[in-house]
């Protein structure tokens, strides 16, 4: 005897899976390309530390005098990120009971890390042996008007001065 399922069964079920089956699987995706992203900057950041050996952007251990220096350079370098959809349908939800918003917390983190070492890689390219004055601007990019768009990613904009010795 064939069993068939009943239509008002598949009509309950595939609804719910496709409203919460997407968002589960784009968090999980982008959770776990967020950590080989972070594992990248990790080693990344580690071997520009075994390079110089010690942190360009110090200036309070690395006495900059402005008197020792050959030349100045501006450097300055940005990227954009932004959470998958996934978090950002988690990140709705917490919103509505309230609380710290853990993966903009990541994202944040992440794009100052990022824009950080690629201003130290553009100094490096640069012959610079130090790095002062550092800034770091943040601004949200949306593409909807009136700001009514419930995607969005930051743009990091980093600038400062290279010391050539």
């Amino acid at each position: 005897m064939d069993e068939v399922v009943p239509m008002w069964l598949v009509w309950t079920i595939v609804p719910i899976v496709m409203i919460f089956g997407f968002p589960v699987i784009s968090w999980a995706l982008g959770r776990w390309y967020q950590d080989s992203l972070l594992g990248k900057l990790d080693v990344a950041e580690k071997n520009q530390m075994a390079v110089f050996g010690v942190d360009q952007m110090s200036s309070i251990t690395n006495k900059v005098s402005s008197l020792s220096a050959q030349s100045s350079v501006l450097l300055h370098t940005s990227i954009v990120v932004g959470p998958s959809m996934g978090q950002m349908f988690f990140m709705w939800l917490k919103s509505i009971f309230g609380g710290r918003l853990h993966s903009y917390d990541v994202v944040t983190s992440y794009g100052r890390r990022e824009v950080i070492r690629r201003l130290q890689e553009q100094a490096t390219h640069l012959g610079c042996s130090s790095i002062i004055n550092l800034r770091i601007e943040t601004s949200t990019v949306s593409f909807a008007k009136n700001q009514e768009s419930k995607t969005s990613s930051l743009e990091f904009l980093a600038y400062a001065t290279g010391i050539r010795k």
